[in-house]
């Protein structure tokens, strides 16, 4: 007579005495689905914008799989996983993700017996962008010797670090911002602003940047008696790149002086003195206008040759 033995793997289910003999009906009860899965590789991030995060994951499954599933949430005690179903590929673009945002993604696989394990998560964080709104609470004061001190508190969406800030300021409000008078201000929330003419009313906004726009990696390459070379990365920008405004001086107090130049990644100042401290930064220009200015670097020039 033939008997049934149930194996899990290796394991022997059945001990020897309990194996139904001698009939030929075999009823079986609490019968559980099964399956084997291997859930997806971790995933791999290839790209990532201020608004999204594109992945790319291996199958894991040798069995046919009719799709994916992918699961991601933002890196916050309290936050849900949302879900895409339905992917048939092994690469996705996570779109309308905030920015500047830490995500945890995961991807399951689907084939004809159901869902599968999560893969192992990734972390990613998603990029810079301009700040959705404006600085808070500004104040000013006017202060003795035509002086005016302005304060202000951070914009409530940064959407990234911010970089600096740009204090407009004029005593006529019916202009075009573009011919209102400009004072930029790097890692503060306050500052002074001199030389105002007495009796007069002044207009004031404040605009806040991130990186965005921004030249990065700015450097001195190299330098002699009376000139310095500085470097950089191009900043990213949709509408393009059209020039852009360097800004130095000698020491902490010199006079500060201004060059506007076309796209390019490096620049010669000429016409310094020997032996003497000057500080750098700069700015990219597009057609939505100036953006924020690097941190200042300083270099000092060789002795002069005999």
């Amino acid at each position: 007579m033939p008997y049934v033995k149930w194996m899990l793997n290796s394991e022997d289910l059945t001990p020897d005495d309990e194996m139904p003999v001698g009939r030929n009906v075999l009823e079986l009860s609490s019968v559980r689905e099964s399956a084997n899965y291997t859930p997806p590789g971790t995933p791999v991030v290839t790209e990532t914008t201020a608004t999204s995060v594109t992945i790319t994951w291996d199958s894991g499954n040798p069995d046919p799989v009719t799709h994916y599933i992918i699961q991601y949430r933002a890196k916050s005690p309290d936050s849900k996983y949302e879900t895409v179903e339905d992917i048939t590929t092994t690469r996705y673009s996570i779109g309308g993700l905030y920015p500047n945002t830490e995500y945890e993604i995961r991807v399951s696989a689907v084939n004809s017996i159901g869902q599968g394990p999560p893969s192992e998560p990734v972390e990613t964080r998603t990029g810079e962008q301009a700040p959705a709104s404006p600085p808070r609470n500004i104040k000013a004061q006017i202060l003795p010797q035509n002086t005016m001190m302005v304060q202000w508190e951070e914009p409530e969406e940064p959407n990234g670090q911010i970089k600096g800030y740009r204090v407009y300021y004029t005593m006529d409000d019916s202009q075009s911002m573009s011919l209102w008078q400009i004072h930029n201000v790097q890692d503060s929330l306050i500052t002074t602003i001199q030389s105002l003419v007495p009796q007069e009313t002044y207009t004031i906004k404040v605009l806040a940047f991130t990186s965005v726009g921004q030249p990065s990696k700015f450097q001195v390459g190299a330098v002699s008696d009376t000139s310095i070379e500085l470097t950089w990365e191009p900043a990213y920008e949709k509408e393009g790149i059209i020039s852009y405004e360097l800004r130095y001086k000698e020491g902490n107090f010199g006079t500060q002086m201004k060059k506007t130049f076309g796209p390019t990644k490096s620049y010669v100042v000429e016409g310094l003195r020997p032996n003497t401290e000057y500080r750098f930064s700069l700015a990219a220009i597009s057609n939505k206008g100036i953006g924020a200015f690097t941190n200042e670097i300083s270099e000092r020039t060789l002795q002069a040759s005999m």
